[in-house]
């Protein structure tokens, strides 16, 4: 069977021209061709891993930090986000004083790690004293991404980036009124929304992720695991459009967003400046409805208080260095890799540019209306987290993802919904480990694992890219306990849209 009947037996990728909104990857990545890569990620694990105890929700008991960019800048956004400084600091109560810490706008991962040792967690103290939840203020050039992916190997990690000052004033002033309003009374529900534009990529992630996905949650629901009073299999088949899912996010229930994609990269000619670079890139795809941008949903009522997982290519945003960038060169060098990598980097920062947080997810939280955490991709995004490639064969792996949406939906705060991308992160690297811990003790590369270790550095680097935009201590306004009872009363809403699907 051809890759081209299947749609999944090759590596995918979400990206597509933010002009003509077609494919950027022409020809998919044959499962074989992995084999010839030899070069592991040379991004380290950090050596300190946390244990908390307690309760994972309560700030008392686990901690609340913020890390800012160093100097003048740094303490410029603390002002911003004063008001929720505040609140915070009476929430810690007897876990201690508020820590703030400064970190380097550039930096390795090596890097990232040795300032985590010298500056985060010096081994000076108790683990229960070092913060879980930390909160980022700035962008991606004033406090580096490696940062924030140390930082998640172990802890609740989300940041803050606008290009506004009043979109920080307006992201808290909105998280604090629905932390101080009446208490919730009803369950949550969770839309999962695919646009169907008939490309390989798209085809892959629902069959592999969104479907098994979804009977994976109705049988938690079933077995009184998952608390939703919906679950809502979105997107039209035929003619994918913006307007389906605007009018399925305006309402007011409170709902766990999860939408596949492809995300916008540079037009066919390359991006001509920097600026619109920073507008467009990583805006959701609807094929010949063209692209949601940051702009058509700064001023709508859109998922209020709700919580977005976007599955696409620069979906949260753009690093100044791909992954990916090596990997795609030698597999090119080699004859196997038919585009010229070239064709899927040209969304790297321009020259004159920097490292950036999407505009889409910047406009959704800065939006009065708007969601309180975005989770999505930093770098391209392949269908490699969901769908697993081995030396032999490829397995759906959708539990990750079905495992956030029930974070979410349980109530529990946001930065717990990357605990099952990091465990996955955390047991990559442990197999990576083992790998090359075998060769050196063989003392040469077994050539029948050489294909098995590509694959689990791919499923890395794509698994380590997936960040939280938004305070990491939000939680989605639901009544965990009374959701749970509706749920397993109801057995859930299985409607979709698909045709003839039973309701």
């Amino acid at each position: 069977m051809t890759s081209d009947q299947t749609g999944d037996v090759g590596l995918n990728l979400l990206l597509c021209d933010a002009d003509e909104r077609k494919e950027s990857l022409r020809n998919e990545i044959a499962r074989d061709s992995l084999s010839t890569q030899q070069s592991a990620d040379q991004r380290a694990k950090p050596e300190y891993l946390k244990n908390a105890g307690g309760d994972k929700n309560s700030l008392e008991d686990q901690g609340w930090a913020v890390i800012i960019p160093e100097g003048d800048e740094g303490k410029r956004l603390l002002d911003l986000v004063d008001p929720l400084i505040q609140k915070r600091k009476e929430e810690l109560g007897s876990w201690g004083p508020l820590r703030i810490y400064e970190a380097p706008a550039k930096c390795s991962g090596e890097e990232a790690i040795a300032w985590r040792k010298r500056v985060f967690a010096t081994g000076q103290t108790t683990d229960d004293e070092i913060p879980l939840y930390q909160l980022i203020l700035g962008n991606l050039d004033q406090v580096a991404l490696s940062i924030q992916q140390v930082q998640s190997s172990d802890g609740y990690v989300g940041r803050l980036a606008f290009d506004k000052e009043d979109d920080y004033r307006a992201y808290v002033e909105k998280l604090l009124r629905h932390e101080d309003a009446d208490p919730p009374t009803q369950a949550g529900r969770s839309l999962f929304f695919t646009v169907h534009d008939g490309t390989r990529a798209t085809r892959s992630g629902y069959d592999s992720l969104v479907t098994p996905g979804m009977q994976l949650a109705q049988r938690k629901v079933m077995e009184r695991k998952l608390p939703a009073r919906q679950l809502l299999d979105l997107g039209d088949k035929t003619i994918p459009t913006r307007d389906e899912l605007l009018a399925q996010v305006s309402e007011s229930d409170p709902t766990v967003l999860f939408t596949l994609s492809h995300g916008a990269g540079a037009p066919g000619s390359g991006w001509k400046s920097a600026e619109r670079q920073r507008r467009e890139q990583g805006a959701m795809s609807f094929g010949s409805d063209g692209l949601l941008y940051g702009s058509d949903i700064a001023d709508k009522t859109f998922l209020p208080g709700g919580v977005w997982f976007m599955l696409a290519c620069y979906g949260a945003g753009t690093p100044d260095r791909s992954a990916y960038k090596h990997w795609l060169e030698a597999l090119s060098q080699l004859g196997q890799y038919r585009d010229s990598a070239a064709t899927v980097l040209k969304g790297l920062v321009v020259e004159g540019g920097r490292p950036f947080v999407a505009a889409l997810p910047q406009a959704a939280l800065s939006n009065p209306n708007g969601p309180l955490a975005f989770v999505g991709h930093v770098d391209l995004a392949w269908t490699y987290s969901f769908r697993e490639f081995d030396a032999e064969s490829a397995v759906n792996r959708p539990g990750k993802f079905v495992q956030l949406v029930n974070y979410a939906l349980a109530g529990n705060r946001c930065g717990m919904m990357m605990e099952p991308i990091a465990r996955a992160v955390d047991a990559t690297n442990e197999e990576l480990t083992m790998l090359y811990d075998g060769e050196a003790q063989r003392g040469s590369i077994d050539p029948n694992k050489q294909a098995k270790r590509a694959h689990r550095w791919m499923l890395r680097n794509d698994l380590g890219a997936y960040i939280l935009l938004g305070d990491p201590a939000a939680r989605l306004r639901v009544a965990p306990k009374k959701a749970y009872e509706t749920a397993a009363k109801t057995g859930g809403d299985k409607r979709t849209t698909a045709a003839g699907a039973s309701k």
